[in-house]
């Protein structure tokens, strides 16, 4: 009895003992396959950043949010925001406020703030749909997203419509696009003449797209009314409206007679319009008398500045032979404004003759103390065209237009409405100096067409006093300057420079017509002269420090260099006489590369050619190279419409990369890549084969084991 007990308890051990010797043994097996899966993940890791799973940093925990009030400043998403706008207001039980939009806000209509001295700012706010009405003084509105595009009758169509005080609007983009036929605005302020005062609008980008095709209603990227002292500064303003009728009233043109504009101010004094890039076309032609769009109206804004604006305008809806009507910056009604180094273009398709303008900068009276200096002015159409047109139909006009560059293209035709000038000045005073002018039909130009540089053409009531001087004009007419009638007036030193053919060197560049419609008129040293003497004479003059003056000379052929080839010397390919050049590619199906005396033609069946770049394949210029076994490897085959050729290609093209015999590399080499991925991919199968051998051997031995002490133990038991 006392044997069996010592039996059980040895053969007891030498289970433990067996245990744990299983149990190391698994330990190695698996220790063994890690190895093996770190060795070769570690090495396509390292392959593509040298940074190992195991050696990631940490992932940072997320900033808390901040508290919905911190020192007046409230945070509003929009889950929250009926708390401070109730009912869609904010009261002034918020003045002195900061909100901070986060967030998107969609479909909130209309916001109204009655709350003074609020400031409204994004942090990646985004307003879907969502508008404002501020009535509230010293408001300011920052940093915030608009995406609209829905009806805003709600809000008189307005992104933003105010009528406070002291209003900021500053780095806000708004898209919006407007319905078919829908009032619309960006920015719409009608304010209180005594009240509203102050108003900015800076740093802002307006992308507006306007409908109004068939409704007389109102699409204005910005329409301000009776705010003294505003400010709009750099902003970016891009519009897309309607060619539309304009009403003008019986005392002259005021805001309300355009329906579309990219931005019209009336009846703010001390306007400053600063450094502002206003783009605008033309996506739709009405069938009216005078389908108008302006860039800038301004009327009745007395003391301002328009200035380092950037106004740009096109239409290539209105085709050629139907007019249209596009001003840049349009003046009204006004007195002392500046305008100022800005550049405007305008450049149309439409146009026919008599009818249409594309004027970078018109003029309307009574008005006085304007001044137009140092602007860059271009425009093209192919209809009537002038840089500035001033006239005094409703009104005295006072103005200067000095230091300019303009540059314009008409057409040009006898009729007094068929008029292409730089300046057409129907003033009751005006002065036109030192201007650089240049202008241009798009037909032949004749003697009595209307083409000049500055002119009083087209007929206007009242007295008309000139100082045209100092203007330098490049023309393909005949005369500078050009004036039904004067009142002690001086027309002169002023240059032409003209590119017709048969213009006449002198000094009758002064057209006056009846010499009895002028009254005290000075006029002299008006000079002609053809382009060709112009530049010729300024390059003779130029002076040069080592040779002194630049002169004309007939070259001479000191050398002997002659252009004529003896092609006796060389021995052509062959007798063959061709009908294009081989040298030329595309001037025959039949053009390529000679191989053993066979032409390899070139596909020109575009289809063709994109069947073969698309089938994996080799290939060149069409041609298809198929490596079939047991074939010729160096050898393409090609079959172009239809007619098949046979020629060897070189070696080159037929041998494979070495990297490609054991490995997915050569597809890595061919698309780019690297080598190396497929390289390791092969070593990862290799070392997985090379692991599974002695792996084999850990099993067998651990399940021997397992049975002997699994009948040992039994035999005990028994």
């Amino acid at each position: 009895m006392k044997l069996n007990l010592i039996q059980l308890l040895i053969w007891e051990v030498i289970g433990i003992r067996y245990k744990l010797i299983f149990g190391l043994i698994l330990l190695m097996f698996t220790l063994s396959f890690v190895h093996a899966s770190d060795t070769n993940a570690s090495d396509i890791l390292e392959t593509h950043n040298d940074t190992s799973v195991l050696e990631a940093p940490a992932i940072p925990s997320a900033p808390d949010k901040p508290d919905l009030v911190v020192n007046d400043t409230i945070y509003v998403e929009e889950y929250n925001i009926d708390e401070y706008f109730k009912d869609n207001v904010l009261g002034t039980e918020f003045n002195d406020k900061i909100f901070v939009f986060e967030g998107d806000f969609n479909n909130l209509a209309k916001l109204s703030i009655k709350a003074s001295n609020v400031t409204i700012k994004g942090d990646g706010a985004v307003l879907k749909n969502t508008v404002f009405d501020v009535s509230g003084d010293n408001v300011t509105l920052a940093n915030l997203k608009f995406d609209l595009d829905s009806d805003l009758s709600y809000n008189d169509g307005a992104a933003i419509i105010f009528d406070g005080d002291g209003l900021v609007f500053d780095n806000l983009d708004i898209d919006y696009v407007a319905e078919l036929n829908r009032e619309a605005y960006a920015f719409y302020g009608i304010g209180n003449a005594e009240h509203s005062r102050n108003l900015r609008i800076t740093n802002s980008r307006i992308n507006f797209e306007g409908h109004n095709n068939n409704r007389n209603v109102y699409n204005c990227a910005i329409k301000v009314i009776n705010y003294d002292y505003a400010v709009m500064e750099n902003n970016t303003i891009v519009t897309s409206l309607p060619l539309k009728d304009v009403n003008h009233g019986a005392h002259g043109t005021t805001l309300d007679s355009d329906f579309v504009l990219s931005v019209g101010v009336e009846n703010c004094n001390y306007l400053k319009f600063i450094n502002n890039t206003v783009i605008s076309e033309v996506n739709f032609r009405q069938d009216s008398p005078h389908p108008t769009l302006d860039g800038l109206l301004i009327s009745k804004c007395n003391n301002s500045l328009i200035e380092n604006n950037n106004i740009m305008m096109s239409d290539f809806v209105t085709y050629p032979g139907l007019d249209n009507y596009l001003y840049g910056i349009d003046i009204y009604n006004l007195n002392n404004l500046t305008v100022r180094g800005n550049d405007i273009s305008i450049i149309t398709t439409g146009g026919r003759l008599s009818a249409g303008t594309a004027y970078p900068i018109q003029i309307s009276g009574p008005i006085s103390g304007v001044n137009i200096t140092r602007n860059s002015l271009y425009s093209f159409s192919n209809g009537p065209n002038i840089g500035v047109y001033s006239q005094n139909y409703y009104g005295g006009t006072e103005l200067s237009i000095t230091y300019n560059r303009i540059n314009v293209t008409g057409l040009a035709g006898t009729h007094e409405w068929a008029l292409v000038a730089g300046v057409e000045t129907q003033d009751s005073n005006s002065v036109v100096e030192n201007n650089i002018i240049e202008v241009h039909s798009v037909g032949a130009v004749g003697a009595d067409d209307n083409i000049y540089g500055v002119s009083y053409r087209q007929s206007t009531d009242g007295e008309h006093r000139y100082s045209i001087q100092n203007n330098t004009v490049f023309s393909d007419g005949f005369k500078s300057v050009y004036l039904l009638s004067s009142n002690d007036s001086t027309v002169s030193n002023n240059l032409l420079v003209s590119y017709n053919q048969n213009a006449k060197n002198g000094y009758d560049g002064f057209g006056y017509g009846n010499i009895a419609n002028h009254n005290g008129v000075n006029f002299q040293n008006n000079q002609v002269i053809r382009a060709f003497d112009y530049y010729a004479n300024i390059y003779n003059n130029n002076v040069n420090e080592e040779n002194g003056r630049y002169t004309y000379t007939n070259p001479t052929n000191n050398r002997h260099v002659s252009n004529v080839i003896d092609g006796r010397s060389i021995n052509p390919i062959s007798n063959e006489r061709r009908t294009y050049n081989p040298l030329i590619p595309g001037s025959s199906e039949h053009h390529g590369t000679y191989s053993e005396g066979e032409l390899l033609p070139v596909s020109t069946n575009p289809q063709e050619r994109s069947n073969s770049q698309n089938t994996g394949e080799r290939s060149f210029n069409g041609n298809q190279n198929s490596n079939v076994p047991g074939s010729d490897s160096n050898a393409n085959t090609n079959n172009v419409n239809g007619a098949s050729s046979y020629a060897r290609s070189n070696s080159t093209d037929a041998t494979p990369s070495d990297t490609g015999l054991n490995s997915l590399a050569g597809e890595a080499v061919s698309s780019g890549g690297s080598s190396s991925v497929a390289k390791k991919a092969f070593e990862i199968e290799d070392i997985n084969k090379n692991e599974f051998i002695p792996s084999i051997f850990y099993v067998i031995a651990t399940l021997i084991l397992l049975i002997i002490g699994y009948r040992r133990k039994n035999s005990n038991s028994n």
